[in-house]
């Protein structure tokens, strides 16, 4: 039988790391980020939605501006919701028979699934660099801003996914859940 005692004092060693407490740091301060962004984005869009139903059915006026920014900040909000609902584990998966299959079954289809996974973000990632490009010519029709500020919801969006994605599939594919190698039920 292992000793399984080693386990625990090998992740408090790999914690004792200075640069694993830094990069740790980073990726909190980076999270925290992302969410106050997120918050802001949300209420912003319920202010300017707010502001255009108003003027449009109050004062008969309407503000061309907070439909054009409304819609700007719910592209930057799924983006960047599509990376939180990742750090939580919140996409659709179907795994229940992965779930059931030997540990090196495990391991093969996490890391399957990982390296086409990131594969797609990064094509998303570096393809969306040259729509920013191509935005940094076209004006938005209202506000007359480069349309590269918006773009740039795609190459940061799903580079945030994709470092989440990466965070959360690692541990699947170094320490599966589930049955025993010999494909029994753990006791």
């Amino acid at each position: 039988m292992p000793d399984r005692t080693t386990r625990p004092a090998a992740r408090g060693a790999w914690e004792n790391n200075k640069y694993f407490k830094v990069l740790s740091k980073g990726l909190w301060a980076l999270r925290r980020l992302v969410d106050a962004i997120a918050l802001m984005l949300l209420a912003y869009m319920a202010v300017a939605i707010l502001a255009q139903v108003t003027g449009r059915y109050v004062f008969n006026y309407s503000i061309a501006w907070s439909e054009e920014t409304a819609t700007f900040a719910q592209v930057w909000l799924t983006l960047l919701g599509a990376g939180i609902a990742m750090r939580y584990n919140q996409h659709v998966g179907v795994d229940v028979l992965i779930r059931k299959a030997p540990r090196p079954v495990q391991q093969a289809c996490s890391a399957a699934s990982f390296a086409l996974g990131a594969w797609f973000l990064g094509v998303v990632v570096v393809g969306s660099l040259s729509m920013v490009g191509i935005g940094l010519v076209v004006k938005s029709p209202a506000l007359r801003i480069p349309m590269a500020i918006p773009y740039m919801a795609l190459p940061v969006g799903f580079g945030y996914f994709l470092l989440e994605f990466a965070i959360s599939s690692l541990p699947r594919i170094l320490r599966p859940e589930g049955p025993s190698d010999t494909g029994e039920a753990a006791a």
